[in-house]
């Protein structure tokens, strides 16, 4: 199982050095929520007959979301995987989104939104089948699947590593408006 804490401040000092060098205020700067207790976990499923996977499982019990997780995408909390502004926005995404965007058939009903950027049409979800959330994570936009992860921490591991990509484009001046 991932060590959610460790990635969680390699993330939280990337995201702090970039805070300091973005005098534009391009990319807010936030902090993860606190773990989500085992009784909302538990709930969770029995709410939304849903079954989430266990990476993902594992990291809501480190941490329930995250605002502006990457640049503007919020990685969703147990209360927005329920339901909301996020899942609605996705949802009309996804049902009135450009064909090649309903990759592979997947819709509101077979994917669950796990990040969503209310600005613009970025997403991550998670295939859902027979009420089961699968460990694969799909990022999406107008233009389709734009990358497939194997699990929810090969898709935090990536998020770290554009993040770091992120902080060296702003030490690189790139980032200047």
């Amino acid at each position: 199982m991932a060590d959610w804490p460790a990635k969680i401040v390699e993330l939280v000092r990337l995201k702090e050095r970039i805070a300091t060098l973005d005098a534009d205020g391009i990319f807010p700067y936030t902090l993860p929520a606190v773990a989500a207790p085992a009784s909302r976990l538990e709930g969770f499923g029995e709410r939304t007959g849903i079954t989430l996977d266990e990476g993902h499982r594992s990291f809501l019990a480190a941490a329930d979301g995250w605002p502006a997780f990457f640049e503007t995408q919020d990685l969703l909390s147990l209360e927005q995987l329920s339901g909301g502004a996020h899942r609605d926005a996705f949802a009309g995404w996804i049902e009135s989104a450009p064909p090649q965007a309903k990759a592979a058939g997947y819709s509101a009903a077979t994917l669950l939104p796990i990040a969503v950027d209310l600005e613009m049409p970025l997403f991550a979800a998670m295939p859902v089948a027979n009420g089961r959330v699968e460990s694969r994570v799909l990022s999406l936009d107008p233009s389709g699947i734009i990358d497939d992860y194997a699990s929810f921490e090969e898709y935090f591991d990536s998020t770290i590593a554009y993040t770091r990509q992120n902080l060296a484009d702003f030490e690189s001046g790139a980032y200047r408006l």
